[in-house]
């Protein structure tokens, strides 16, 4: 995988950390809009970008792969039918999200540890996909009306399930052995750092 692949990716996830604190913004009511409904589609709208945008940086870690079955991959944006087709050739596509255990001397990582929960799962992305979708259309007069207020207070949960998948994780590509390893936030600059890490077999 080549530098411009990473940066490609970096720069996905430096995009849906702007995002996020535009939700933030919305959720905290330090922005808002003069109609409450307006205020939560204003939410809907980046939630369903920052999940385009995990959908499209897994596309950019598998488009090789992607590309063979999808001619035109460079005019998708659905983030379910982009997750679904990324699956075909790489079933365990889907970022790992980790902690780090660090040397208690120098301080520096020595193992990551996958999380077992508190993260955004593929189920849940899914879910939050389609009911984001759902609120950006109007509504059905004959229809229940929605509740909007409950829809904002269960936004933070969500984005806090988003930051744990992503704030430090691995992406195991179609290569065997071969996977991503991304920070969202590094101490030394603050910005996203995406490096690439072979596994190596130890012979005994």
């Amino acid at each position: 995988m080549n530098q411009v692949t990473l940066d490609k990716y970096a720069s996905c996830m430096e995009e849906i950390k702007m995002r996020t604190e535009v939700v933030r913004s919305f959720a905290e009511g330090q922005s808002v809009t003069p109609y409450k409904q307006t205020t939560a589609e204003s939410i809907c709208l980046q939630i369903r970008k920052i999940l385009e945008l995990i959908a499209l940086s897994s596309l950019v870690a598998n488009k090789e792969e992607y590309s063979k079955i999808r001619e035109k991959f460079h005019r998708d944006y659905h983030a379910k039918r982009i997750l679904n087709t990324i699956e075909g050739v790489n079933p365990e596509f889907y970022p790992v999200p980790c902690r780090q255990v660090l040397d208690k001397t120098t301080r520096k990582p020595i193992q990551n540890i996958a999380l077992k929960s508190g993260f955004l799962t593929r189920k849940e992305f899914e879910n939050i996909y389609d009911r984001c979708g759902g609120l950006l259309h109007a509504d059905n007069p004959f229809s229940q009306k929605r509740d909007i207020d409950n829809f904002i207070k269960i936004v933070p949960q969500w984005m806090e399930k988003i930051r744990a998948l992503l704030n430090l994780h691995e992406v195991q590509l179609s290569t065997e052995g071969l996977k991503l390893f991304v920070l969202m936030q590094a101490e030394s600059d603050g910005k996203v750092h995406v490096t690439t890490h072979q596994r190596v077999e130890s012979n005994a």
